[in-house]
Parts: structure tokens; sequence; C-alpha cells
């Protein structure tokens, strides 16, 4: 019997969350949801990922621990290889800022961006994009892509 891919949303939003979850029940994947990633680190040791969905900024003060989360992971040999997609409302808030994989990945091992607020369709084929991938092109941060 084939298992469910199985995604991992670190999120702070609850509502945010609460849409991206039923989004993603409604295309037959299994969903986990940690509301920091200190939850999401202990999550990521208890259950299988294939695909982390990860905010960029938390709490009331807005720290980038999305940021500090993805090298994080990038550095632990036994999780570096699942793909990050990661939410993000800045380059809406300001768009000066404009994160971009071209630009900001040697810093920011993701595998893909999406913005807030975003069209379903888009959220499905990112997430679908990157599974059919099985591994994140940064396993072997902080070296050079392979």
């Amino acid at each position: 019997m084939n298992e469910k891919p199985r995604i991992l949303i670190i999120e702070d939003d609850i509502d945010f969350v609460e849409s991206l979850k039923k989004i993603l029940e409604t295309k037959g994947y299994d969903v986990i949801v940690a509301n920091n990633p200190e939850q999401g680190e202990e999550k990521l040791k208890q259950e299988r990922t294939d695909l982390i969905i990860l905010d960029v900024m938390f709490g009331i003060k807005g720290e980038t621990k999305g940021f500090d989360f993805s090298r994080k992971v990038r550095l632990d040999k036994e999780f570096a290889g699942i793909p990050i997609l990661m939410s993000t409302a800045i380059n809406t808030k300001i768009p000066f800022f404009n994160f971009s994989l071209d630009t900001d990945n040697e810093y920011l091992p993701v595998d893909g961006f999406f913005d807030k607020p975003f069209q379903p369709e888009e959220l499905i084929f990112k997430v679908e994009d990157l599974l059919k991938q099985k591994t994140s092109k940064w396993r072997n941060w902080p070296h050079k892509e392979e």
C-alpha cells in the first residue's frame, strides 16, 4: 500500500495553517503542524516527513527563525535531504526586499518560495514539484549544489 506523502507545516498563523492544511489534505497529503521552529524540530524527530513548508517570520517581534531553521535542517545529515518550501509575506509587504532563490540561496538553502497571500493552484504545483524531486538540492549545504 502506498503511503500518503507527509508534509510538515511550521507556521505560527493558525488561520493560515488551517487554509494550507485543508488544501493539502484535499489533495491527499498527510499534514503535520508545528507552531514554531522548536516544535518543528521535535516533529521532525518523531515523524517521517517528505516536505517542509516553513514560514520565515515568527512571533510578535517578527523574528526570522525560519532562516535559522532551514540552515539547521541542512546541517543535520538525517534531515538535510528534506525539501523545504518557504512561505513569506515579506515580498508583498516590502516589495524591494524581493526574496529570490537566484540571489538568496547561499545563506537560505530552501528549495522554493511562495508568497502570502497565495493561490491554491500555485501552492499545489510547487508542492508536487518538490515531492517529485524526492530530495533537496541543498542536502550537502553549505557546499555548492550537486
